[in-house]
């Protein structure tokens, strides 16, 4: 006879926590239709420890989305970044982060599926929203405000500018070619269509 092995007690937020990093990549692989059984045994604990932790299955989805979606790992990283590095070192920095950060979003809500997306979103989703990656809009302001004299247009627009290149480059619905290169994407951001000297 198998038997699950007995979890050691832990507070409820922590479980939760558990939990919630046990499905994420179950859910990369499986998708919405994941069971809880098969979370239960990532986690290495007893599929009833997965109810007390979660209302529902739906619960749990959205505890995980919520962790996807919260931009707290990224904008920790870039206040991290130190200023006084060059332009160009920044840029890339910056690309890369968000273009990781948009990647790995895409990602896990295409395996989550339409019907999962439009759960999450709910009624009235579509009001007023933050632009995308917005939430780091402030702290890329500050990385790159010692620069402002090589800029060429207002902190705020580059900043836009940027935000939009990398969301747009990065959405496979909006592009006609493979999926960008970061540093392509920033080099371009730094220097434009035009070939030097144009």
């Amino acid at each position: 006879m198998t038997t699950t092995r007995r979890a050691r007690p832990m507070p409820v937020e922590e479980r939760r926590r558990h939990i919630v990093d046990a499905v994420i990549p179950l859910i990369l692989e499986r998708g919405a239709e994941v069971t809880t059984r098969e979370i239960a045994e990532a986690a290495g604990i007893a599929e009833g420890t997965v109810y007390r932790a979660f209302a529902d299955k739906d619960a749990l989805l959205d505890a995980a989305i919520a962790k996807v979606m919260d931009p707290s790992e990224i904008r920790g990283f870039l206040e991290d970044v130190d200023p006084t590095l060059s332009l160009e070192t920044k840029i890339e920095l910056i690309v890369s982060v968000l273009h990781s950060r948009v990647s790995g979003v895409i990602r896990f809500m295409s395996a989550l599926g339409p019907r999962e997306h439009a759960r999450h979103a709910g009624p009235g989703a579509h009001g007023h929203r933050k632009p995308p990656l917005g939430e780091v809009t402030g702290v890329v302001e500050r990385l790159l405000e010692p620069d402002r004299d090589r800029i060429r247009v207002p902190i705020a627009t580059a900043v836009d500018y940027l935000r939009i290149l990398v969301f747009g480059t990065t959405m496979p619905f909006l592009t006609t070619s493979p999926a960008s290169d970061p540093s392509e994407l920033a080099d371009f951001i730094l220097h434009g269509i035009a070939k030097e000297g144009d």
